[in-house]
């Protein structure tokens, strides 16, 4: 990846790392705006045993959560389970449990200065691969659902990262060629997500933060 730019993680008054070079920022959720991990990892395993699917919790750990056709492949290869449930019911108990435990999670400092700072400079929108109601909770519990007039979940989307379909999304909803917007992400498959649809990236897991630029044209 070239660089387009850097800039230190937020709160050093130096306004958002984009700056007025971009049309939009677009946050993902989990791990990036909000620190959901704890919360989504307990949500997972009490849906899974509310369905006589019980598992390790330090073996959830290792495995994708997000995405429910490879959390039951894991499921199967590893364990020998096959959940006697729908991906709906299991979505269902994983939620029922998030809401009643919104209060386990907290803003990543960081990026929610970030996500301040840009939409004080621009529209902004969140791109994410959970259950729209938990994103708009998380949102709230974080003191950070009024910056964002987009939420993208995964029920607004054919197709989960990598796919770039919420990021696509989350530009058309703000009437930004995604060409012109600024992504930030914390997993390889949200980067990929929002490569694919020709943004350009802060992967917030490296510092200082550095802008790559969006791919060309194919």
């Amino acid at each position: 990846m070239s660089s387009h730019g850097s800039g230190a993680p937020l709160g050093s008054g130096e306004g958002p790392p984009g700056g007025g070079r971009y049309g939009a920022q677009i946050f993902d959720f989990d791990g990036t705006l909000v620190d959901t991990a704890e919360v989504n990892l307990h949500a997972v395993h009490a849906a899974l045993a509310a369905h006589a699917t019980p598992v390790p919790l330090r073996w959830l750990r290792t495995v994708p959560l997000a995405d429910l056709g490879v959390l039951r492949r894991h499921l199967l290869a590893d364990h020998h389970l096959v959940p006697g449930c729908t991906d709906a019911d299991i979505v269902y108990a994983a939620r029922t449990y998030w809401l009643a435990n919104t209060h386990q999670v907290r803003p990543v400092a960081a990026v929610a200065a970030a996500a301040h700072a840009a939409a004080a400079a621009g529209p902004v929108a969140v791109a994410s691969a959970n259950d729209g109601r938990i994103v708009r909770a998380g949102l709230a519990a974080a003191g950070l659902a009024r910056l964002f007039p987009v939420i993208v979940a995964r029920e607004d989307v054919a197709a989960l990262k990598p796919a770039p379909d919420a990021y696509l999304t989350a530009a058309t909803r703000l009437g930004v060629d995604p060409a012109d917007c600024l992504a930030y992400d914390n997993t390889d498959e949200g980067i990929s997500s929002a490569r694919t649809a020709r943004m350009a990236t802060i992967d917030i897991r490296t510092t200082p933060w550095t802008i790559h630029r969006a791919p060309p044209h194919p």
